[in-house]
Formats: structure tokens, C-alpha cells, sequence
């Protein structure tokens, strides 16, 4: 008769190396300290605000539950704190601002309060999304773990030793050894590609251009009324808008925050030939080109909306393209892992990316809790989170394809044809 393995509590508990201290990269850091797991994080930019990385992020039920697990409670509170104020409704409106319906992706999840003309219908409170700005955001998740996150250490390569060990090179000559290597550094992995080196996204075709544009008097004196006071979402030829209200709380008492001043985040997201941008060398165009880029693709636009790009802050201006990940296959699990945008890219326009590698986070964290406490062996926590790491994903990544359907119209590709390449 079979019998079933049991499994101790280790002798040395397992260390993990994080390469990535991005949002999926920090939560996992937090997460495992609520485990007692060992860990260290390890970050090629010099610092934690070496460069722009947008300005919003929406965090959803998902990726707040996430957070809840893998944060103390009073930094969870902190991060409450410090989201931007919700706003109560959504604009949808083309780009004269007036009213269209037919529009709404599901996975667009509502604040409190919003009843866009299409839908007919709220949301419960417990659906509520927090808009925060991503810096601040990285700072919170930094919260009581500097010490373990070290920054100029440029991925090199890693080695899987005979005895199941991961030693881990850097670019400055040091070396990290570990048990478990995790992934998190983001949509041009270099982790990724030595350990699935199958698994390259795809550019969609499509690009995104965002900035800011702060909230001041004489700004706000020139913008439609809509825009400040609501979500607004523009349907254009080809294109699309998002544009939300950050208005911030002062930050909470006790935590050394650089909580940044209020401002109007905007996205434009369009194929490249509806936004001017070639294929070359569109991914280093500097802020005076965009801005050349904005005014064109804003002319004959309402004047009340135009004048949110024509104030922006041009410092903030940045283009990303496009990509998009097929549905995670299966693959034989090792001591190396992924999460995030290092694995499972996919289109802004569900507002899902974000959120999916917060919920990564979580997964993996209570695998390899589980795995410390001696319930099961460390390739076996590995598997059964790279299994359900998969599953949400493929629904992420679908999600977000079909949202880039709805945001761009005739112009969008259908999700099949994305997957297929």
C-alpha cells in the first residue's frame, strides 16, 4: 500500500532571492517576512526613484486582498491612507466629451458610487478599487524591509547547484546564494529568459504614451469640468484616453513618505501609426518628441480637454509598447520561478497587470510558507504555485486583451489573433 510523504519541519528554514523590486517583487519581500521566510531582493536601478514608471495604478479587490495578506496590518492601513480620494462616477465620453454608451469592460472594476450610462448598475462597496501613485506605493512596500533590498545589482546569471541550491550573479562581481530564485523583474526579464526562454511576449502593435498633469489653479481653470472630477474614459479614432483624478490625503503620522502633489494621470493607448510612432526607435523618443506627438493627435480635440496634454508636465511624459504574453503552458517546475510582467505581460487597458503580479505575490508566499513550516517539500511549493499562477493569468491576460477590444474599437485585434501571434 502507498503511502503518503510526510514531510518535516526543515532544519535550516529556505532563503529566497527576489531579483526585482518592483510592486509583484516588494509584496513577495513583505509577504515572506510575514512567514519568517529569509529573503533578499535584489534591484538593478541605483535607487528606489531611479525612473519614471507611471503614475497611477489601480488596484483592484484582488490586489487589495493581496496586499492585506502579505502586509503587516498597519502598513496595509498605510497604504489605505495613501491611495489617491475616490472619485464617484466614470466619464465616457468621446474626444468633444460628449456622451457614448455600448462601451465597458468588466474587468473596469468601479468605485463607490459609479454608474456609467451603460451599465445601469453600481457596485457593492467591497468591489471598491484604490487608485495609488505607483512610487508611493513602492515606498510603502519598502516599509521595514531596507535592509534586505539592495539596489545597483544588475542581474548577470544563475547556476543551479547539484544540491538543489541557486547561486545567483550580479553585474558589480557579487553573488547571492539561496534556495529559491524568484523572478520579478519585469516584462524584459533576463531571469525569464534563461529559465523559459520560449516564453518572449508579443508587441501587440499598439503603444501607450502617459504623463501627468498637475492640479493647479490655473490649470484646472482651463480643463472641462469633467475631467477633474471624475474617471474619464475618450474614445478616439483608433485610440483611447484614460484619464483619473490624484488628489492626495496628507501622509499618516509616523512614515516618511514622498507624497507627491495633486495631478490629473492620463494614457493614451492606440497603434503605433494612430499615435506617430514608428517601429525603429520608438521606445527612447525623449519627452520634447512626445510632446510634438501629443499635439498632433490632439488637434480637433475639445479645447477643454486638449489643454489637460498642453499643460502636462513634460518631465513625466513616457511611451511603452505594447506586449502581451500567450497563456502560460505548463513547464517542469525547478528552484527557479517568475511572477509578474516577467512572465504573464499583458495590455494596460484591463487594468489588470499590476494587480494579477500583487496576487502572484500572495500565491507564492503561502506556497513557500507552507514549504517552510514542513508541509511540503520546496519543489512541490514551487509547482503548485506556478500551476495557479497560470490559471489566473490566462484569465488576466484575456481579460486585458478584450479590454483592448473595447477601448480601440475596429482598430483593436481581436484576443485569438493576439494569442496566436
Amino acid at each position: 500500500m502507498a503511502q503518503t510523504a510526510k514531510f518535516s519541519v526543515p532544519l535550516k528554514p529556505p532563503h529566497i532571492t527576489i531579483v526585482g523590486a518592483g510592486l509583484g517583487g516588494l509584496c513577495l519581500a513583505q509577504g515572506l517576512r510575514q512567514q519568517g521566510i529569509a529573503f533578499d531582493v535584489y534591484e538593478r536601478d541605483a535607487a528606489l526613484a531611479s525612473r519614471t514608471q507611471g503614475y497611477r495604478i489601480r488596484i483592484d479587490h484582488a490586489g487589495q486582498q493581496a496586499l492585506k495578506a502579505c502586509l503587516p496590518a498597519a502598513l496595509f492601513s498605510v497604504f489605505q491612507a495613501t491611495g489617491a480620494m475616490p472619485v464617484a462616477g466614470v466619464n465616457l465620453v468621446d474626444t468633444r466629451l460628449e456622451a457614448v454608451s455600448g462601451k465597458w469592460v468588466e474587468s473596469w472594476r468601479r468605485a463607490r458610487g459609479d454608474q456609467p450610462a451603460d451599465t445601469g448598475h453600481g457596485e457593492s462597496a467591497d468591489a471598491q478599487d484604490l487608485s495609488a501613485n505607483r512610487q508611493t506605493l513602492r515606498e510603502v512596500l519598502m516599509h521595514g524591509i531596507e535592509d534586505r533590498v539592495h539596489f545597483g545589482k544588475a542581474f548577470v546569471r544563475y547556476r543551479e547547484d547539484e544540491d538543489a541550491r541557486v547561486k545567483t550573479a550580479f553585474s558589480d562581481g557579487s553573488c547571492a546564494i539561496s534556495d529559491v530564485l524568484v523572478a520579478a523583474d519585469g516584462i524584459n526579464s533576463l531571469v525569464r529568459r534563461r529559465r523559459l526562454p520560449g516564453a518572449v511576449p508579443a508587441d501587440t502593435g499598439f503603444a501607450c504614451l502617459y504623463g501627468k498633469t498637475y492640479a493647479t489653479p490655473a490649470t484646472l481653470a482651463r480643463l472641462s469640468g469633467l475631467l477633474p472630477a471624475r474617471t474619464s474614459i475618450v474614445f478616439g479614432d483608433g485610440l483611447a484616453v484614460i484619464v483619473d483624478p490624484m488628489r492626495f490625503r496628507p501622509p499618516p503620522a509616523g512614515y516618511r513618505l514622498d507624497m507627491p502633489d495633486d495631478y490629473l494621470y492620463w494614457a493614451i493607448i492606440g497603434a503605433r501609426e494612430a499615435l506617430g510612432i514608428g517601429w525603429e526607435a520608438g521606445d527612447a523618443l525623449q519627452q520634447d518628441a512626445l510632446a510634438a506627438r501629443l499635439e498632433r493627435i490632439t488637434t480637433g480635440w475639445h479645447a477643454g480637454l486638449r489643454a489637460l496634454f498642453q499643460q502636462g508636465d513634460r518631465a513625466s511624459l513616457a511611451m511603452m509598447p505594447i506586449r502581451t504574453a500567450d497563456v502560460p503552458a505548463a513547464w517542469p517546475s525547478s528552484a527557479v520561478t517568475v511572477l509578474g510582467d516577467a512572465i504573464h505581460a499583458m495590455s494596460p487597458a484591463g487594468g489588470l497587470g499590476a494587480n494579477t503580479a500583487l496576487h502572484d505575490a500572495f500565491l507564492l508566499s503561502r506556497q513557500l510558507g507552507e514549504a517552510a513550516a514542513g508541509r511540503r517539500s520546496l519543489r512541490a511549493a514551487i509547482g503548485g504555485y506556478e500551476a495557479a499562477m497560470r490559471e489566473h493569468s490566462a484569465r488576466a491576460i484575456l481579460a486585458s486583451l478584450r479590454g483592448t477590444e473595447v477601448l480601440l474599437g475596429a482598430s483593436g485585434r481581436h484576443p485569438e489573433r493576439i494569442l496566436a501571434g
